[in-house]
């Protein structure tokens, strides 16, 4: 029951918030709005007030508001070409604004589970350290996580480590380059978390699992699995994990992603709760839904050269489900910033430059701002049925995707 309320609530307040920018910025503007639809025909609500109605469709996949942009017509707008243009921005930019007010309840006001890394070296990069020393003082002052260990070291680049080494303990001096700060990788588990639609779950390991081997080799930290799996050069990864007490294998097909090797796991370690003081939320959400929109972005435009991986890293219909449903088992602060991301994901999506959706309507219009007059019809006809064709193309290689990452899913 639980996935399919985080279905209709995550989705739904996408969609809305997204029509809603439409439809605030068309009565702002002086456009008439004839109708406001969350959710597509056929309709179980219908209500009209004043010259627009509000219905709420049976299949939710989506949302409109209907209103007359001028696109595809001969005749000049009595609305300002501008105007308009702020019209079809206004549904991404909701997008933008609900991805910040989502960020900011989860850094401000539920609290956000950051993790909680011990001192103990991993991997090391400086010469005095071993594998397993626990470091309890940098330069005098205790600490007891990573996150702290690293700014004092930051801070002056050179100190003492007060390091604890089985049952004795030993003053170790560093100077370091900030290239090599603070001189380790830490000793992270092997116990994993995995997402819907990543190699690893859909190979059968799930959040909780411990890696044990890769292709045969033992892997005592998290680094040493990532390493394993940026070094593979075949096709499948033997990946031997530990589930309540017993051993299994998984067969795991790395997939390329921006020129390295993934198969999808986090280590999941201890976490702590932080809550922001309301100042610092407000600025870091909006800074959070700003960077996650330039990298959407910046993503999407390295990918479109690949579209192979693009379409790989993609997700349909029953991805979006499947991982909003798994992300508000983990609680309301994972649900709420998986809201945002896909809140940032459909702001990016509609403005791609398609005719059919917002940023190919914003060309139209700013073509016609610039020009004068609008497109003749039978361009912006052509340059639809394109768009459609593209779209229905794109559709068409995610759905796909979903139903076959189901089909072959090992449970």
């Amino acid at each position: 029951m639980l996935p399919v309320i985080a279905v209709l609530v995550g989705l739904g307040m996408i969609v809305f918030f997204h029509e809603l920018g439409h439809f605030l910025v068309s009565k702002a503007v002086g456009l008439p709005v004839e109708r406001f639809s969350i959710g597509f025909p056929p309709f179980i609500f219908r209500k009209k007030a004043g010259a627009t109605e509000y219905c709420i469709g049976s299949i939710p996949l989506g949302g409109y508001v209907k209103v007359d942009l001028g696109v595809g017509t001969e005749n000049v707008s009595p609305i300002a070409w501008w105007k308009r243009a702020l019209v079809v921005l206004a549904g991404p930019a909701m997008n933008l604004v609900l991805a910040a007010v989502l960020m900011f309840l989860v850094l401000g006001v539920v609290g956000t589970e950051v993790p909680l890394i011990n001192t103990v070296v991993g991997t090391t990069h400086m010469d005095g350290l071993q594998t397993g020393d626990v470091i309890l003082e940098v330069s005098g002052t205790p600490v007891d996580n990573y996150t702290d260990l690293y700014q004092l070291v930051e801070e002056n680049g050179n100190g003492e480590f007060l390091i604890q080494r089985g049952a004795e303990t030993i003053s170790l001096s560093f100077d370091l380059p900030t290239d090599s700060f603070p001189g380790f990788i830490p000793l992270l588990p092997t116990i994993v978390e995995s997402s819907v639609g990543m190699p690893a779950y859909e190979a059968g390991i799930r959040s909780g699992d411990s890696i044990v081997s890769v292709n045969s080799i033992p892997v005592l930290d998290f680094s040493e699995l990532q390493h394993e799996v940026s070094e593979f050069d075949g096709q499948f990864l033997e990946l031997v994990y530990s589930r309540n007490g017993s051993l299994d294998t998984a067969w795991v097909e790395p997939m390329d992603y921006q020129g390295r090797k993934i198969v999808g796991v986090t280590s999941l370690g201890e976490t702590r709760k932080i809550i922001l003081p309301l100042g610092r939320a407000i600025l870091v959400s909006a800074q959070a839904a700003v960077d996650g929109a330039a990298t959407f972005f910046t993503n999407l435009i390295q990918m479109a050269a690949k579209p192979a991986e693009l379409i790989e890293m993609s997700g349909g219909p029953v991805f979006v489900a499947e991982t909003l449903g798994q992300q508000a088992a983990f609680g309301l602060s994972r649900f709420l910033e998986t809201i945002a991301y896909f809140s940032l994901a459909i702001m990016g999506f509609n403005l791609l430059p398609l005719p059919i959706l917002d940023g190919g309507q914003f060309l139209f219009i700013l073509f016609e701002g610039i020009r004068g007059k609008p497109a003749s019809p039978k361009v912006i006809q052509v340059a639809q049925q394109i768009g459609i064709l593209l779209l229905l193309l794109l559709f068409a290689a995610v759905i796909f995707k979903d139903i076959n990452r189901v089909v072959t899913r090992v449970r």
